[in-house]
């Protein structure tokens, strides 16, 4: 009986580890940052990065880059968020100080309640890494590709995530 009680509770643990992984996340309220900084507070006095669902989908993207992104605080300059007007809104961030190689583009699918990243990070040494984080896969990308192209802030998805 304790080993079937022990495998119960065992699966119990990996179910609900599992369980966020692949759920949707609410993003229903992005849509009131639209031509705003990431940074104002506009639902319930928080960013939009410290949004529940915001958090949930790039965790949902990330896997275990999200904690280093997350130590990096990447909240320094900020562009206004875009939505491409087919339920996918973009918001640019980067590192104060060190924008050049830190920075992230963040995708939110709002439909599907998932993210998509462009990252561009640097190591302890300054080496820079771009990598495209989606389903908590990283694909490295090569050297600065997830520099913002141009005005159209739905570049790096069409290109990198297929999408937009």
């Amino acid at each position: 009986m304790k080993v079937l009680g022990g495998t119960l509770v065992l699966g119990a643990i990996v179910a609900s580890l599992s369980w966020g992984v692949g759920m949707a996340s609410d993003l229903s309220a992005l849509r009131q940052w639209t031509g705003k900084y990431p940074f104002d507070k506009i639902v319930a006095g928080k960013s939009l990065w410290d949004q529940p669902g915001v958090q949930a989908a790039m965790r949902a993207a990330m896997g275990e880059k999200f904690f280093a992104l997350s130590r990096k605080k990447m909240h320094g300059p900020e562009g206004p968020v875009a939505d491409n007007g087919k339920g996918v809104l973009v918001a640019w961030s980067c590192k104060a100080h060190d924008c050049g190689d830190n920075q992230m583009s963040v995708f939110f699918d709002l439909a599907a309640g998932t993210a998509q990243v462009c990252w561009r990070t640097a190591d302890q040494s300054g080496k820079a890494q771009d990598l495209w984080l989606a389903n908590g896969k990283a694909r490295p990308l090569a050297s600065n590709a997830c520099v913002s192209e141009g005005d159209d802030p739905f570049a790096l998805l069409t290109k990198f995530g297929g999408g937009g």
